[in-house]
């Protein structure tokens, strides 16, 4: 019997996890989809949605006079006169950023505008979803794009010879969407999608799908329609009635057929579950397509299909149709179609007692034909979150084939209040295709946003097609809270900083827009406080993707962050293709002031955290209060408190760094600071560490006190010739031509009488003890056998010496090594070369002030290092004015910072201004102008030229915006350049030079040789 009912209890635990897997599954099926951002290029010089906004509540007409587009010149909408043709068409369309795409101007001239529009747009999704790149790359993101049009293709089928290696993927539909995915690096699905007038709609529906399926964590999804051939809109005014009228009247009695227009709109879209602390504009909580089936032609509705499309989105959604109160129609403007179209909406939408507003965005804009269902969609997006439903413009008498009598839909031709009900409002978009594929979405505003609540299961499982009695998902509708992030800089522990914190990093592809990106940005926070502009710049820093040209600007308040905004004058150099490698450098006693590290404990919870565990240490080993003493100041003229307190800043300080994505590459450390570097590099654990500079700095005192240092500008061996006593030694070696002797105070004074009297600068320290001197001959065995139980770890970062000069080694760091660190000369200026040489070119000095920074750069110059070195703290100077500014240094430098850590997580509402694209034409039979390459030159002259030739041309197609990017000595192999890349470098030597290139030859030297060994091979050919 116990068998029995183990084996049931066993077979009901199986039933109950079946039925736990078959939820989640069902769960997943239905899960909303967040709308994290969108972008949009719409006629009337819409740009982004807040014209659109605009735009649509002011009921403004952007259709225009038609114009022909094949050389890609338009006149400004005011300047096209009147020829009976009229359509809604973008202001430009020959204008792109190819550079900041990487595209070189002979593949911009060969891509579809469309394909242009919708890299531009994409990105300005992306950035108003404030997501970065890498975030979209790691989430392996979608992209689902609709498209229709083909004209710029068969713009250049009358000219065969121009076709070329740039010719098919510029105008294949497949690249469209495939482009945008190669070129950000995206690894989820990549379709183009074209059923006619309903493709992007179609491609919302299919993104939907693939997230739910999670196929991809985030998906691009929307659609292109650009108008450049006459010749296609006679195709269309085949198939579909053009107006006579010249304007969409939808919903009008005097409809009289379509105006077609252009337009991009890009939707960011994740599962709702992914979307917790970000901003969502709205939640699609269910899509469905399907087909009209046979009817009395192939472009001929269905209500009865259309009806059925409307359900099934509804029942996807889990939500009543009563419940929702604006209808976004695909209102084609025809007299048969609307009626139609009305029809369907009024059998499942019609009843209950919220009232509908009926809409459709073609009445401003025309037929955006593969463009239609996305603009709609956004459009139904804005009036959930403004609650508020624009006019139908040109709706003067409601079409008599149109009954609403007797139901709860209306079609407004004024703006009207947004009908509120006890949920967060929802709203439904159809778009239908010629061909007879159609997709209906429903979506819902943000409940947060609006305090309104979520259907729950009582009242969503009513819907036809949704079985009864099944609960709705607890949550289910229910978006991420807007403003659910961290307040700017208002982190707690070792999250990050305190709120105020003004560090505004900004970044371009082109160092040209910089300027209009700064200028942006202090439109943006004039009149801002303090807590606003704070959350500017953490929005700036963690919400962007950072470019190579790079600014960064630190203020005490917003008054200067705006004055120093409008003072932007350009970029400089852009970042090197690969973050640098850093070395931390640790200064050594001298350092110190009174007052160091209040402020930084202060306002750096990371920093306060490090030094509280310190102090602990030091109470327990010497039974005094590192904290205590950094307050008061009062013994910091102590060797020992000195030197423990320094050391203290300097372990919270590394801390620090690395809490904002600064990890050494290398450390060293200068005298006492080679203990912390010890630390920094995993050799020693805190106890040990203190345990080390508490010794050592009481066998400094013991034997070094009364003597004196002095820096003289002199190499160590001129300084050693100098010396004639053995009461004085080198203490330092701390650059090229900058030495330290230290001992006795007489002793040193008779050296520093004899280098003076060679013309050398001598600077006498502000010391009273011979530290690294003879003096302290025998002290360094009492600390070795002081620290004879000492056992150090192996580095897990690597440590170079200042007793060697040199790499540490296995073992090396015991008690013997300290016993030198006391008495032996620092040799900091080996030690660096030797940091230097592994290709460290960033270095950063750990102190309360930095005093190394000189000696350092003088070493890396001396050995022709293009090097950048930062301070952390400067005595009696605000954290914001050196901490800051060499964190704006580092960034500069084109180090990767976990802008989080350093300003916290922004508000989820913060907005910020968009890139400031930097376009230049690009056209049909406009190809860059030929290079002339004069042959008769000596060899090595034209191999020089050639050489410059083909390193520009990779930084093209790279990217890059600095030819310095590619070194004429680094081997080709490094840029791992695609073939399409391979093939248009032989075209453009072969165009563009004159030259033959074998592509055998040309692929030989790709594999193992430079730019330089290229460049030498076409020379020969040449």
């Amino acid at each position: 019997m116990t068998d029995q009912r183990k084996l049931l209890e066993r077979a009901l635990v199986q039933l109950r996890e079946t039925r736990a897997r078959l939820a989640e599954a069902e769960r997943g099926r239905h899960e909303p989809i967040s709308v994290l951002g969108a972008g949009v290029r719409l006629p009337g010089d819409v740009a982004d949605l807040e014209s659109f906004w605009s735009l649509l509540r002011d009921g403004v007409d952007a259709v225009t006079p038609s114009v022909d587009t094949l050389d890609g010149h338009r006149p400004k909408p005011a300047d096209r006169v009147e020829n009976g043709r009229w359509a809604g068409l973008l202001t430009d369309v020959d204008g792109f950023d190819a550079g900041f795409f990487g595209i070189s101007p002979s593949e911009a001239a060969k891509m579809d505008p469309q394909q242009r529009l919708v890299l531009e747009v994409a990105w300005e999704a992306m950035e108003d979803a404030g997501l970065p790149l890498e975030t979209l790359q790691r989430a392996g993101t979608g992209v689902f794009l609709g498209v229709y049009n083909s004209d710029y293709l068969t713009l250049q089928y009358g000219e065969p010879s121009s076709i070329n290696t740039y010719t098919a993927p510029g105008g294949a539909h497949s690249v469209l969407a495939n482009r945008l995915s190669y070129l950000l690096d995206l690894r989820g699905p990549s379709m183009a999608v074209d059923t006619a007038c309903s493709s992007s709609l179609m491609a919302v529906h299919l993104a939907v799908r693939a997230l739910r399926q999670g196929e991809c964590d985030i998906a691009l999804a929307g659609g292109v329609n650009i108008i450049l051939n006459p010749i296609s809109t006679l195709v269309t005014e085949k198939v579909l009635p053009l107006a006579p009228s010249g304007r969409c009247r939808t919903f009008d009695a005097s409809a009289d057929g379509i105006i077609r227009a252009e337009g991009c709109g890009v939707l960011v879209l994740t599962r709702e579950s992914l979307a917790e602390g970000r901003r969502v504009r709205a939640v699609i909580r269910g899509t469905a397509a399907n087909h009209d089936g046979r009817t009395n032609g192939l472009t001929a509705p269905n209500p009865r299909a259309q009806a059925d499309l409307l359900r099934r989105a509804l029942a996807d959604a889990r939500v009543r149709p009563d419940q929702v109160s604006y209808i976004e129609a695909h209102g084609t403007g025809t007299p048969l179609g609307d009626p139609i179209e009305v029809e369907a909406l009024r059998e499942v939408y019609g009843d209950g007692a919220l009232p509908c507003a009926l809409g459709s965005v073609k009445t401003n804009f025309g037929h955006q034909e593969a463009a239609a269902g996305v603009t709609g969609l956004i459009k139904a997006m804005l009036v959930l979150e403004h609650e508020q439903v624009p006019p139908n413009v040109h709706l003067r008498r409601l079409n008599p084939e149109i009954d609403l009598t007797g139901s709860r839909l209306s079609a407004p031709a004024t703006l009207t209040g947004l009908p509120l009900g006890e949920h967060a409002p929802m709203a439904a978009v159809s778009s239908f295709g010629f061909g007879g594929a159609n997709a209906h979405a429903i979506l819902q505003a943000p409940p947060a946003r609006t305090g309104t609540s979520t259907p729950g299961a009582a009242d969503t499982d009513t819907t036809p097609g949704v079985g009864s009695g099944t609960p709705a998902r607890a949550g289910s509708g229910t978006p991420a809270q807007v403003g659910a992030g961290t307040p700017a800089g208002a982190g707690s522990g070792a999250e990050g900083g305190t709120l105020g914190k003004l560090v505004l990093p900004l970044s371009a592809r082109d160092p040209a827009a910089l300027v209009p990106l700064a200028r942006a940005y202090a439109e943006r926070l004039a009149g801002a406080d303090a807590a606003r502009a704070a959350a500017v710049c953490a929005a700036a820093g963690t919400r962007r993707t950072h470019l190579a040209h790079r600014l960064c600007l630190t203020a005490e308040d917003p008054a200067e962050l705006l004055a120093r905004l409008n003072e932007v004058e350009g970029g400089g150099a852009a970042v090197p293709p690969r973050p640098p490698r850093v070395a931390f450098v640790f200064s050594g006693q001298g350092s110190q002031w009174a007052g160091m590290g209040t402020e930084l404990l202060r306002r750096e919870p990371v920093v306060a955290a490090e030094v509280t565990e310190c102090d602990a240490v030091v109470r327990e080993l010497a039974g005094w209060s590192i904290l205590e003493q950094l307050a008061d100041g009062g013994r910091l003229h102590e060797t020992e408190v000195a030197q423990v307190t320094i050391g203290a800043l300097q372990i919270g300080l590394a801390a620090l760094w690395r809490s904002w994505g600064v990890e050494p590459s290398a450390v060293t450390g200068h005298s006492m600071g080679e203990v912390t570097a010890a630390y920094a590099a995993g050799a020693l654990d805190r106890a040990e560490a203190f345990d080390v500079l508490l010794l050592r700095a009481r066998r400094a005192e013991e034997g070094a006190a009364g003597g004196a240092m002095a820096s003289i500008s002199l190499p160590p061996d001129r300084v050693r010739a100098l010396i004639g006593s053995d009461r004085v030694g080198i203490g330092a070696i701390n650059g090229p031509r900058s030495t330290v002797v230290s001992g006795e105070r007489q002793a040193v004074a008779a050296v520093c009488a004899a280098a003076e009297r060679l013309g050398a600068s001598v600077r006498r320290l502000p010391s009273r003890y011979g530290f690294h001197s003879p003096m302290l001959d025998g002290q360094d065995d009492l600390l070795a056998a002081d620290l004879a139980h000492l056992r150090p770890a192996p580095c897990t970062v690597p440590m170079y010496s200042t007793v060697t000069g040199a790499l540490v080694g296995p073992g090396q760091l015991g008690a013997a090594h300290w016993g030198r660190n006391l008495r032996d000369a620092v040799r900091f200026s080996p030690a660096v070369s030797a940091i230097a040489a592994t290709g460290v070119t960033v270095f950063v000095e750990l102190g309360p002030h930095p005093v190394l920074l000189r000696d350092l750069g003088e070493t890396l110059e001396e050995a022709g290092v293009r090097y950048r070195a930062v301070g952390s703290l400067r005595r009696d100077q605000p954290v914001s004015a050196t901490l800051d500014r060499s964190l704006g240094d580092l960034y500069r430098a084109g180090l990767e910072l976990d802008w989080e850590a350093v300003l916290g997580a922004a508000p989820a509402d913060v907005p910020l201004p968009a890139y400031p694209w930097q376009r230049r034409r690009h056209w049909l039979g406009e190809a860059p102008q030929r290079a002339d390459l004069v042959t008769t030159v000596p060899l090595a002259e034209r191999t020089e030229t050639i050489a410059l030739f083909v390193r520009r041309r990779i930084a093209d197609a790279l990217g890059f915006d600095d030819v310095e990017q590619v070194p004429e000595d680094r081997p080709l192999a490094d840029f791992a350049l695609d073939s399409l890349v391979i093939v248009e470098l032989k075209g453009q030597a072969e165009s563009e030079l004159g030259v033959t290139v074998p592509l055998q030859a040309l692929l030989r030297v790709l594999q193992g040789g430079t730019a330089h060994d290229l460049a030498a091979m076409i020379a020969k050919e040449s």
